[in-house]
């Protein structure tokens, strides 16, 4: 059962110059049907019920303009904003998460509190102040199980251009996802393997260290920051130490992206029929805070 509720504003100035358009809209989703886990005594594993309640919160705005509107010369501009945000408020009785995929570890999940969806793993261990703490050998330590990423980005927004010479017609279009993150498989098992450049530097240098600001506990029970070396022959130990901790291959999601690049022309224009050539061309380069793989790819 969903109830909606949206609200809009549509504004052009100066004779189509500027446009601007502005959405919001609010969801209220209760009594979903998903599968509840249930304990081995009851004899099953899982109850299909109605249950739980999502909330969603979602903002979109639209800027066009217009800048030149000649015979012979057109260029028109548009950027898109979207914010959409889902929030779990509630799920079955006694039932703070539902698994929605994945493996057994890691997890896609849904939590009570948190956006939707969460990545839900195995996490690095950490003291009572957030800090990962290694082990004496340099290596991180396996911490317990909860959330160790959030899916949904902060915003999205879009940018696409035409400009029309004459007959000549030219597109780019660009796409920037901010925040978000994601579990590598990928990079993960080329660590491990040893086929990554990661990993290379690592098992050629004379030392390497913990790739994430982490602490060691000292005798007296206190923190200090991680000065551990680690010993490029000792790699694979540390490989396969990250392998087992499913927070090591959450890295962030974001990226900006030139999406397409369009040139169309048109040859054919009489007695009713029109045709036009078009050469376009798609993901042609990314800037992505994940370092050599698109993160809209699969794992």
């Amino acid at each position: 059962n969903t109830k909606s509720y949206e609200l809009g504003v549509d504004l052009t100035f100066l004779n189509g110059l500027f446009s601007l358009n502005y959405t919001f809209s609010r969801q209220n989703v209760k009594d979903q049907i998903f599968e509840v886990p249930l304990a081995g005594s009851t004899g099953s594993a899982e109850l299909v019920t109605n249950g739980g309640a999502i909330h969603t919160n979602a903002h979109e705005i639209t800027l066009g303009i217009n800048p030149i509107n000649t015979k012979n010369f057109k260029w028109d501009m548009a950027f898109n904003f979207s914010k959409i945000d889902n929030y779990v408020d509630e799920l079955a009785p006694g039932v703070e998460s539902i698994f929605l995929g994945g493996f057994v570890d890691p997890q896609v999940r849904a939590n009570i509190g948190d956006k939707f969806p969460v990545i839900y793993g195995t996490t690095f261990l950490r003291n009572d102040n957030g800090d990962i703490v290694v082990d004496e050998d340099g290596l991180p330590q396996i911490g317990s199980e909860g959330v160790i990423g959030k899916v949904s980005p902060d915003f999205l927004l879009g940018f696409n251009t035409n400009f029309e010479i004459y007959k000549f017609r030219i597109g780019a279009t660009f796409d920037w996802k901010c925040g978000g993150q994601m579990y590598s498989g990928t990079l993960n098992t080329l660590n491990y393997y040893g086929t990554s450049m990661e990993s290379v530097e690592s098992r050629t240098a004379e030392t390497f260290r913990f790739s994430h600001p982490a602490v060691k506990q000292l005798e007296d029970g206190s923190y200090v920051a991680n000065d551990i070396d680690i010993k490029g022959e000792d790699a694979l130990s540390y490989y396969d130490r990250m392998t087992l901790i499913s927070e090591a291959g959450i890295y962030d999601s974001g990226f900006l992206k030139l999406r397409e690049l369009s040139v169309s022309y048109p040859i054919w224009d009489k007695n009713g029929i029109n045709v036009n050539l078009n050469v376009f061309a798609r993901n042609i380069i990314l800037w992505s805070e994940l370092k050599g793989l698109d993160p809209e790819a699969s794992q």
